[in-house]
């Protein structure tokens, strides 16, 4: 029997004086979020993901730690008060609940190593759990006894030699040391169970005797990606049994409350690009049975429950909770449909569950499910940006039609703030990355995505989960397979002339932005349909498949994933089709290229290389902005702020106004960071 449970929610209202008005950057660059909740016994502990302010100096964001103690006693009617363990400026990582105490636990650096320290919850300081090798993940056993790690080789004697003598030569490929697994208990010396490979993940079997490990042969990217496979290892003699040589990426596993089995999520196949079906594996016999065969979905993760596991759905843009006994037959569905809640991070202790979730008006916060019979109240337990109330908002709504082939495609719209019917705005494309990623009904504003900085400045703005995307199921996401930038990218094309259609977009005003494989994208437009844009920001692109392919570090997954197991010097003619660089001499809409000196997914030479022949085969406006000591992303706030400066800039610049503005002079080099809008 499938108990579907409508939530009832506990809604905040915060009085403010403050006349509203839109997002401005500084706003969004300073927004909270929450993550990683962990149950105790009577109380919550979770992670507040703080923006360190410009004034603190270049760095990423400090991670706080914070405690709901009672749960069980809170007044209905008020907000919990947190207690923070961790604020200011220190950052505490990985955080966990240490199973049958009042503590918990985090990452933190002590003489010059990452160790895992404990703090109760109630009073005192945090102490070193044991000395122990730098400590990359932990997980603690049931009991809270003994403590699992994984911790970086130490470098050979020869090489560790060399690199004090200053000789630190980078050989590719060759450099890695591998991620081993080791316990430790508290009265005990730190144990190495494996050596030869590297584990990325692990999970205690129910009974502290095994664990369940995610290994591959190297420590390197791809290998994280593609070499992934289930292992059991004996937590005594670190003896090693393939469990599931799975073929194609292996996401998060969970042990059945009897230890019996492992459900675990998975690709469908070496070609498929999401590790996003559920699978279960006996453990004695090693026999594995599908799930979620022809799921028109997503599995984002499976956590283990006293009579089964909680598996966190992805359906298009919505997200649900589904609890499957263990032998995968549905219990009941947690979809937060009247909330329009983007779950994310649960955490279950005993028949409890908290998680934490977005939605189209927040960043994620911490909610708590009550379920009672065949009803449910999830009451939000935190709100982490008070502000927000003073800050008018473009309405999100999801928006549905049909490509000119007569697939479904669906994606959010964001209005621009004060859009009165009948109104039309210059429309911008926010591209999402992978292209193995989608966009969920929840908060879609960052310093990469730009949704309520658009709405603020009279932008209308599209985020497409288009063809390719995940969270519509395994045949839908193979769908670039053979055919990069060909039906996917006339997706974005037939959903312009939609959102024309609907009357609220302009048609001689559209803009196109986004980061990686959205920056490919975006550098497509601006390129090879350079006739339907106005003005295109693209941000860690790559240009030239056939280089990006042998400069990455993904190339097996390239191969797997995207090619048809070919090799670019296989299908020169199709990969040089579809490469922006081919088509830059075509280029008449202005090109903002940005991207990391330091980015080993996409080499910075590729927006290099398509910066220089843009401006030397065109009179097109380019610009190609490189951001020191970067990698695949931004990860320093001050970088974070240029960028959302400049990309919004830069839409401004050469979308908004009338008539043709693609050939106005570049915007000026400087930026002014004092307040700028």
């Amino acid at each position: 029997m499938t108990i579907r449970l409508t939530p009832v929610l506990f809604v905040l209202v915060v009085c403010s004086a403050v006349v509203a008005q839109g997002m401005t950057v500084e706003q969004a660059l300073a927004l909270r979020s929450v993550s990683n909740p962990q149950l105790g016994d009577d109380f919550v502990a979770f992670s507040l993901a703080v923006p360190r302010p410009l004034d603190d100096g270049a760095g990423g964001a400090y991670l706080h730690v914070a405690v709901i103690d009672g749960l069980s006693g809170l007044d209905a009617a008020a907000l919990p008060e947190p207690r923070w363990l961790v604020a200011g400026k220190k950052s505490a990582s990985t955080l966990r609940v240490r199973p049958g105490h009042r503590e918990i636990s985090f990452r933190g650096r002590v003489s010059g190593r990452m160790q895992v320290l404990v703090q109760s919850i109630d009073d005192g300081r945090p102490m070193a759990w044991r000395a122990t090798p730098s400590v990359a993940g932990y997980s603690w056993r049931g009991d809270g006894l003994t403590l699992a790690f994984t911790a970086l080789d130490p470098l050979p004697p020869p090489r560790a030699e060399a690199e004090g003598r200053g000789i630190a030569p980078i050989v590719v490929d060759e450099d890695y040391r591998h991620l081993s697994l080791w316990t430790v208990a508290g009265t005990g010396e730190p144990r190495q169970l494996t050596s030869g490979c590297t584990v990325f993940d692990f999970v205690w079997s129910p009974d502290g005797s095994q664990l369940a490990c995610a290994i591959a042969p190297r420590n390197l990217v791809d290998d994280s990606y593609m070499s992934k496979s289930l292992w059991l290892v004996d937590a005594a003699t670190g003896e090693r049994r393939l469990l599931v040589d799975n073929r194609g990426k292996l996401g998060a596993f969970a042990w059945a409350p009897d230890g019996g089995s492992i459900a675990f999520v998975s690709a469908a196949d070496r070609n498929d690009p999401h590790a996003g079906m559920l699978y279960s594996v006996a453990v004695d016999s090693g026999e594995v049975s599908a799930w979620t065969r022809g799921l028109r979905g997503m599995i984002e993760g499976v956590t283990a429950t006293p009579t089964g596991f909680l598996v966190q759905e992805s359906l298009g843009v919505r997200t649900r909770l589904r609890h499957l006994d263990p032998e995968g037959r549905d219990q009941w569905i947690y979809e937060a449909k009247d909330a329009r809640l983007a779950i994310r991070d649960v955490s279950v202790r005993g028949s409890d569950f908290v998680f934490a979730a977005s939605s189209p008006t927040h960043p994620s916060e911490l909610w708590w499910p009550r379920m009672e019979g065949e009803s449910a109240a999830a009451r939000r337990l935190t709100d982490s940006n008070p502000t927000l109330s003073s800050v008018e908002l473009g309405r999100q709504r999801v928006v549905r039609f049909r490509a000119r082939d007569g697939l479904p495609i669906e994606g959010l719209l964001i209005e621009p703030v004060g859009h009165q019917e009948g109104q039309r705005h210059p429309l911008v494309i926010v591209v999402h990355g992978g292209p193995e990623s989608h966009f969920h009904d929840g908060w879609l504003t960052s310093y990469s995505n730009w949704g309520q900085l658009l709405a603020a400045r009279g932008y209308a703005v599209w985020m497409p989960n288009y063809r390719a995307s995940t969270g519509y199921g395994v045949e839908f996401c193979k769908q670039d397979h053979g055919d990069p930038m060909g039906k996917e990218f006339e997706d974005h094309i037939d959903a312009i002339h939609h959102l024309v259609a609907s009357g609220i977009a302009d048609r001689a005003r559209v803009g196109i932005g986004g980061g990686s494989y959205g920056g490919y994208t975006a550098a497509w437009a601006a390129t090879r349909h350079s006739e339907h844009f106005a003005a295109a920001v693209s941000f860690v692109p790559f240009v030239d498949i056939r280089t990006k392919w042998l400069t990455s570090d993904i190339p097996m997954e390239f191969y797997y994933v995207h090619y048809q197991e070919k090799w670019p010097w296989q299908q020169p003619g199709l990969l040089a089709d579809r490469s922006p660089l081919s088509w830059a001499e075509s280029c008449d809409t202005p090109l903002l290229l940005l991207g990391g000196t330091r980015d080993t997914r996409v080499h910075p030479s590729q927006p290099f290389m398509l910066y220089r022949a843009v401006k030397f085969a065109t009179d097109t406006p380019v610009r190609y902005v490189q951001y020191p000591g970067e990698g695949h992303g931004n990860r320093t706030n001050v970088y974070r702020y240029d960028y959302a400066l400049r990309a919004l800039r830069w839409f401004d610049h050469y979308v908004k106004g009338d008539g043709d503005r693609r050939g106005r002079a570049l915007p000026p080099r400087d930026l002014d960071y004092g307040g700028s809008r």
